[in-house]
């Protein structure tokens, strides 16, 4: 038993010092990896040709397609790249991460990249994200399911857990440059199941008395404007801008909307289903003023001016 007992620690120590090892040399290649990427990353906003920015966003890309496979990498920060180029958001519940960044070509059009990273038993699962949306047509977007290979695309900014017929979804938010002409904000679902990640159920209504839910919701407006789009944690509301045509003759032209000035909010039903309403509506322990100071949004990293 005695002998036993000391190949068993003996074992404990051998296995411990391999892990060790290996968690300290992987350790190294992100660290060494990341110092590579983080010099490449300016130049996916700046660089002076197309040529070199999409060089510049493809090497970040597969750079990160393999890394995040990495188990060390859970835990491991990417701090130089969420103050460059990639917004990185944990779920709160710890579940998974989402890394989403854009290409901003010469003529102002964005291309959004991105990858989900869940928690795995031994190693993360990755899931690859590419911009499709140019590929569905606008009257289409509200009113499908989509899987990861027809991302949306957007720069994500706050992920907002909720339940619905019981299950888990996370509410993102969202900013996509989209274009030189306008600017586009969304309000998406992600939700897992046994094949991965999912994007969209029905979860929006413009009302209460709305008869079809939207399985995400589009925002469009100026190119020059940002709409304010939010969660309230303390009041459990997403508080938006209204946006309203610049001039008549714009109505329903959304390269010319912009914030009216009043605001919107959603709010989560019992079943699950985030209702709009206008926020004059909103009442709270008698408070008038839900909103406090108005900040327009700023996605972390902040998209480049176009």
């Amino acid at each position: 038993m005695h002998r036993f007992s000391i190949f068993l620690l003996t074992s404990i120590c051998t296995f411990g010092a391999q892990a060790r090892h290996r968690d300290t040399a992987a350790l190294g290649v992100l660290v060494r990896a990341e110092n590579n990427l983080k010099n490449i990353a300016p130049d996916i906003l700046g660089a002076e040709t197309d040529s070199q920015r999409i060089a510049a966003v493809w090497q970040l890309y597969r750079s990160l397609d393999t890394l995040l496979a990495l188990p060390a990498s859970w835990n491991y920060p990417f701090d130089s790249l969420r103050t460059r180029t990639v917004s990185i958001l944990q779920s709160p519940d710890k579940k998974f991460r989402l890394f989403t960044f854009n290409l901003v070509l010469k003529n102002g059009d964005f291309k959004n990249f991105g990858f989900i990273q869940e928690k795995g038993k031994r190693e993360p699962r990755v899931t690859p994200l590419l911009d499709t949306s140019k590929r569905i047509p606008d009257k289409e977007i509200t009113d499908v399911e989509l899987d990861p290979a027809d991302w949306m695309g957007a720069l994500y900014y706050s992920i907002v857990p909720f339940k619905k017929k019981g299950k888990t979804k996370y509410l993102l938010m969202g900013f996509d440059g989209s274009s030189a002409h306008s600017n586009r904000s969304y309000l998406e679902v992600l939700w897992f199941d046994k094949t991965g990640p999912r994007f969209g159920v029905p979860a929006f209504r413009q009302s209460e008395n709305d008869p079809s839910a939207e399985y995400r919701v589009l925002f469009e407006s100026h190119n020059e404007t940002r709409m304010l789009l939010r969660y309230e944690p303390e009041y459990k509301i997403v508080v938006l801008d209204k946006l309203t045509p610049a001039f008549p003759e714009a109505t329903g032209d959304f390269r010319y909307y912009i914030p009216s000035g009043d605001y919107d909010y959603y709010k989560l039903n019992k079943k699950g289903t985030w209702v709009r309403d206008d926020l004059k509506n909103f009442k709270l322990l008698g408070k008038d003023d839900v909103m406090g100071p108005v900040e327009r949004p700023h996605p972390e990293p902040e998209p480049e001016n176009k």
